[in-house]
């Protein structure tokens, strides 16, 4: 049985590439619309992250489903594991 990588709740992968993953966060950059984390905490949040179980192909948060890189670097974000969020 080989392995399906889409998306269970829509018809999109869940692997991106680092490229994708930095022009996701540029677009959040440069939108101003967003305040984002600094770098320390940035790195702190996906540190926690990456020794997650639930974390999938390296950017997938198998919790929400959001892209880790991506939701870390919003400061307002938080962890949305549902005992006690991680960050």
């Amino acid at each position: 049985m080989s392995k399906i990588d889409n998306c269970k709740g829509c018809s999109a992968t869940v692997r991106v590439s680092p490229k994708e993953i930095d022009e996701m966060i540029a677009r959040i950059v440069d939108c101003k619309k967003f305040k984002i984390t600094n770098q320390d905490e940035y790195e702190e949040r996906l540190k926690i992250c990456r020794e997650f179980t639930y974390l999938d192909y390296g950017t997938t948060c198998m919790q929400c489903g959001c892209i880790v890189q991506v939701k870390a670097k919003i400061q307002k974000e938080k962890c949305p594991y549902p005992k006690n969020s991680k960050w």
